[in-house]
């Protein structure tokens, strides 16, 4: 007798379910108090519950991540997660987009997280999803949904004749951070003003041995956002990205402090008196471009 072979999700990676009644148990459980706040449910993850490393470059031992869901809405995403054992209850969290201050996304081999980081009744409320990045790419479109919402004040479909020279000119620069901006940063109608790209600094000793004085990175200012793209600073690291996501209406200064032989480039966020800061290091003239670029959008 031949064998029946069920199909299978593979273990580990976010899969997308199509309504609420289809979540895990416990995560609809956790969820559905919450949901009338959040509007329309529109697209639903599940992340299975995995060991994941607790450090980037893997040394730092591994920690256990329960089961976790995201549920992106017409007007934010809500965000359940089950307990570590099995006398926690769990927790569930609403973050509205219009109450977004910042997202960032790692992307690292096979791990990512994903960011959310808002303010609400006056206090920063943060949503940190780990999973795999083989299907990042199939959560993306949802995520890019949110960060629009977050926008202030959308703006109509434009044109920008420089697009593509500034495309151009930062492929020469750097191949890798030109399909970073392209593939996880710029949107449709979304419009590339202007960058700055410092490449990876290192310090030679006798010819033999080099030390990281900084990663690389890339400054990019839109018509809509302000993006910060950084490579790691460890080995497996710096095959991966680092992406922040500012929306234009927060970021409210960029400037520059001198750090021994560079400078770091200062960007301020700031959303109902509440602040979040970043920092990029970079050679002089690259952090005083960066400075340039803000005050002249």
């Amino acid at each position: 007798m031949q064998a029946t072979v069920g199909v299978r999700r593979p273990r580990g990676y976010p899969y997308q379910v199509d309504r609420v009644s289809d979540l895990p148990e416990k995560l609809r459980h956790l969820a559905e108090p919450v949901l009338p706040l959040a509007g329309s449910v529109e697209t639903i993850f599940v992340i299975p519950g995995q060991m994941q490393s607790k450090k980037f470059g893997g040394f730092g031992g591994i920690h256990w991540v329960p089961e976790q869901a995201l549920l992106f809405s017409t007007q934010g995403v809500v965000y359940v997660q089950a307990g570590k054992s099995g006398d926690e209850v769990g927790q569930a969290n609403y973050l509205p987009a219009d109450n977004l201050l910042y997202a960032r996304v790692s992307l690292v081999i096979l791990y990512s997280r994903m960011e959310m980081c808002g303010i609400v009744d006056d206090k920063m409320k943060r949503i940190v999803v780990e999973y795999n990045s083989v299907k990042h790419e199939l959560m993306q479109p949802a995520f890019f949904k949110f960060i629009r919402l977050a926008w202030a004040q959308p703006q109509a479909p434009g044109a920008n004749d420089n697009q593509r020279l500034l495309m151009d000119r930062l492929k020469e620069q750097s191949f890798k951070f030109k399909s970073g901006l392209e593939k996880h940063c710029l949107q449709n109608d979304e419009f590339l003003q202007g960058f700055v790209f410092q490449p990876r600094l290192v310090k030679d000793y006798v010819h033999l041995f080099h030390r990281l004085i900084a990663p690389a990175s890339l400054v990019a200012l839109t018509d809509r956002q302000l993006i910060l793209i950084e490579e790691g600073v460890s080995g497996a690291t710096s095959y991966g990205y680092f992406f922040t996501y500012c929306p234009q209406a927060n970021v409210i200064k960029v400037d520059t402090k001198p750090d021994d032989q560079l400078y770091d480039v200062h960007v301020q966020l700031r959303k109902n008196a509440t602040d979040a800061d970043f920092w990029v290091k970079q050679e002089r003239e690259k952090a005083l471009a960066c400075q340039d670029l803000w005050s002249k959008r």
